[in-house]
C-alpha cells in the first residue's frame, strides 16, 4: 500500500516556521518580567536581547542549519513580541496574580511547542541516520 509521507509541520522554513511561536512567546514572557520579579523594563529587555542571540550561537554550535533570515528573525520576534506585550500591560494592567496565570499559562505553550518542535527534529535526524 502506498503510504502517503507524514507531514513535518516543525521542518525549519526560510524565515516564518512553527519555531517562530516559542520565539515569540518568549518575548512575552520576558515582557512580565518586570513585573513579576521587580526588574525594569530596559533590563529584561536587555536580558531577552542576550538570551536570544546566545540561543541563536547556540543552535550553530550544535550544527542546526537555518538561512540568516531565520536567525535573524528568531532574534526580531521575542523583540517585537515584547514591545507588544509591554505596551498592553502599560495599557492595561494586570493584577500580579492575573499576570501569573497569564505566565504560567504561556510558559505552558512555550514549553509545549519546544518539546514538540525537539521531539520532531530529533526524530527527523534519527530517520536520516539509520
Amino acid at each position: 500500500m502506498n503510504e502517503k509521507p507524514r507531514r513535518d509541520w516543525w521542518k525549519r522554513g526560510r524565515a516564518f516556521d512553527l519555531w517562530s511561536i516559542p520565539h515569540f512567546l518568549f518575548g512575552i514572557l520576558m515582557a512580565f518580567l518586570p513585573q513579576l520579579v521587580g526588574i525594569s523594563v530596559l533590563t529584561a529587555l536587555s536580558l531577552m536581547i542576550i538570551l536570544a542571540m546566545v540561543w541563536e550561537i547556540y543552535e550553530k554550535f550544535i550544527d542546526i542549519k537555518e538561512t540568516i533570515q531565520n536567525s535573524l528573525l528568531d532574534i526580531i520576534l521575542p523583540v517585537v513580541a515584547f514591545m507588544l506585550a509591554s505596551r498592553l500591560l502599560a495599557a492595561y494592567p494586570l493584577h500580579s496574580d492575573d499576570l501569573k496565570v497569564f505566565a504560567v499559562a504561556i510558559f505552558s505553550i512555550f514549553l509545549f511547542t519546544n518539546i514538540s518542535g525537539w521531539r520532531a527534529y530529533r526524530r527527523r535526524k534519527r530517520e536520516f541516520m539509520h
